[in-house]
C-alpha cells in the first residue's frame, strides 16, 4: 500500500498542536478505559495515551506503520494492541473510545463511506461511549491547489492540486528511498462541516463540543445510549 512509503516520515507531517487538542479533550471527556485509534500512523498518540492509562488498540491499514508502532512499544515498554481494522467493515472489538485524528476521515471516498465509517464506529461503541475525530475544512482544501514545498530534511517533494471532486484535493509525493526516487499520491476529500453532522445525528451521535482550528474542526461526539 502506498502508505507504507511515508512511514519513515509520517512524524514531520503531524501537527502537534491538534494531538494536544486530543489529549485535553480525552482528559475532559472520558475516564481512561479501552480506547481505539483508528489511523494511529506510527502510533505517537497511541503510545501517549498508552501510558496515560488507557487500554489502546491501534489501528492502521498500513503494515509498515503497524511495524513502527510495535516497535516502538517495545522499545518504551508500553503495552497496547495493534490490529488491522478497516472502519469501512464491521469492527470485531468494543471499546469506550474512539478517535481518528489528523483527517483519517478526508481519506473516505465520499459521503456514503462517511456514513459506513460512522455506521461501525457507533456499533464499535459501548454504550454512551466517545467518538473523538477532525476533519479538514473545505476552504482549507481548496487553498491547497498549487501548494509545492520541499523538504530537504527528509528528501520529500510535496505538491497539492485540486481533485476532479469539488473539496478534493490530491497530494503528489516524491521521496528518496534507498537512492531511488518513489512517488506516492495521496486523495482526501471533504465536505461542509454540516455534512458530517448530518450523518452522526442520524446514526445515531450526539455532538457535545466542536473546537475549530485555522484548518479543521475537532469533534467530540457520544453514542445515544
Amino acid at each position: 500500500m502506498s502508505y507504507d512509503l511515508l512511514a519513515t516520515f509520517y512524524d514531520a507531517f503531524i501537527d502537534s498542536a491538534v494531538y494536544n487538542e486530543y489529549l485535553r479533550l480525552l482528559d475532559k471527556y472520558t475516564s481512561r478505559g479501552s480506547l481505539l485509534d483508528i489511523g494511529c500512523g506510527t502510533g505517537s498518540l497511541s503510545l501517549k495515551l498508552a501510558k496515560q492509562g488507557f487500554n489502546v488498540t491501534a489501528t492502521d491499514l498500513s503494515e509498515e506503520m503497524l511495524s513502527i508502532v510495535s516497535y516502538r512499544a517495545k522499545e518504551d515498554e508500553v503495552n497496547l494492541n495493534v490490529a488491522i481494522y478497516d472502519m469501512l467493515d464491521p469492527i470485531p472489538l468494543r471499546f469506550d473510545t474512539v478517535i481518528a485524528s489528523m483527517d483519517v476521515l478526508n481519506h473516505l471516498a465520499d459521503l456514503e463511506d462517511v456514513e459506513f465509517g460512522f455506521t461501525n464506529i457507533h456499533e464499535a461503541l459501548n454504550p454512551n461511549g466517545i467518538f473523538i475525530f477532525d476533519v479538514l475544512s473545505a476552504d482549507y482544501i481548496d487553498m491547497l491547489d498549487g501548494y509545492i514545498e520541499d523538504d530537504p530534511r527528509y528528501q520529500i517533494h510535496w505538491e497539492s492540486h485540486k481533485g476532479k471532486e469539488r473539496h478534493s484535493i490530491v497530494h503528489t509525493v516524491q521521496m528518496k528511498i534507498d537512492g531511488e526516487i518513489k512517488e506516492v499520491k495521496i486523495y482526501e476529500q471533504t465536505y461542509e462541516f454540516k455534512h458530517y453532522e448530518n450523518v452522526a445525528r442520524k446514526i445515531g451521535f450526539t455532538i457535545i463540543e466542536k473546537i475549530p482550528l485555522p484548518e479543521r474542526m475537532i469533534y467530540v461526539m457520544q453514542k445515544n445510549e
